[in-house]
């Protein structure tokens, strides 16, 4: 089959847990858009860093582009990997080689200090290899875990992922349409956001939903051996899946047990707040530079 016409041409590549979730589903409404499903393949990047490390990653080109048949009528076929963002020397050929100069990419920043921290909960939540329950133990092991462990996922580099000086600035330098979004700016003004980036597209307006929230954080597991036997391969997930072999079903029960087993996060400690104020201040200021944005309120 000509694939032609299947390729992607709109790439929103991060950062994590800055909004792209709700961004990816609120561009699916628009007619001239097609998003595929599911919303982070990360097939840019999974052959080089590593098959295990991403969970449901696809690594087959036909599998790829198979992702986009249904939007073959659309203007803009997107996904949106938000882990492209760490990988720029990665990425950048492949959009200017495989899928054209004229492709669109969107960048979302979040202040990285709450990124990091909602980050870490996130992993926490859903990836069973996450098993450090204090949050600057996490912190302090995640490069060296990340590189001495091969089925980790890269979402766990807390700390390499909040360092957007350097990776923005290759996007901008070698891709010819990249768009910016401040999640701050997202969160006071998401349908003002949304017109620009559909400005940015060079697509007619139109109202779009943004009702709905998409990846609502905030919870942790009460207990983690509950979240071993969801999450990680073992007989009882086995034994649910021939008990219960229609995916909905199964769905319904994670989202029950879920229910059941969730509490509140607590606020990320004053001395790792302060900690990661530290860290990231010098690359928040380089980045305010680069943008022509302030953004020391960040580190303030």
């Amino acid at each position: 089959m000509d694939k032609i016409n299947t390729k992607p041409n709109l790439f929103i590549v991060g950062a994590a847990k800055s909004g792209t979730t709700s961004l990816h589903n609120y561009l699916n409404q628009h007619p001239d858009i097609f998003m595929c499903t599911p919303k982070e393949p990360h097939y840019l990047i999974n052959n080089e860093i590593g098959q295990s490390r991403i969970l449901n990653g696809v690594t087959c080109k036909n599998d790829y582009y198979d992702l986009f048949l249904d939007g073959k009528k659309s203007k803009y076929r997107g996904e949106s990997s938000v882990m492209y963002l760490m990988y720029p020397e990665i990425v950048i050929p492949k959009i200017n080689n495989r899928f054209g100069k004229d492709s669109k990419v969107i960048i979302m920043l979040r202040n990285p200090i709450d990124r990091a921290y909602s980050g870490y909960q996130h992993v926490k939540r859903f990836n069973s290899n996450e098993n450090t329950l204090d949050f600057k133990a996490a912190w302090n092991i995640s490069e060296q875990r990340y590189f001495s462990n091969e089925s980790i996922t890269p979402a766990s580099r807390y700390q390499e992922l909040g360092l957007y000086y350097k990776q923005v600035k290759l996007y901008l330098e070698k891709l010819e349409n990249v768009h910016i979004i401040i999640y701050d700016d997202y969160l006071s003004n998401i349908n003002k956001e949304i017109e620009k980036v559909i400005d940015f597209l060079g697509l007619k307006h139109i109202k779009v939903d943004t009702n709905r929230n998409y990846m609502v954080g905030g919870w942790q597991w009460k207990n983690q051996y509950i979240k071993r036997y969801i999450f990680g391969r073992n007989s009882f997930k086995r034994m649910i899946r021939h008990l219960f072999p229609v995916k909905s079903v199964r769905q319904f029960l994670v989202r029950f047990f879920i229910k059941l087993n969730k509490k509140k996060v607590t606020d990320i400690s004053s001395d790792d707040h302060q900690m990661l104020k530290l860290f990231y201040k010098s690359d928040v200021l380089k980045l305010s530079k680069l943008l022509g944005r302030d953004l020391k309120f960040w580190i303030e």
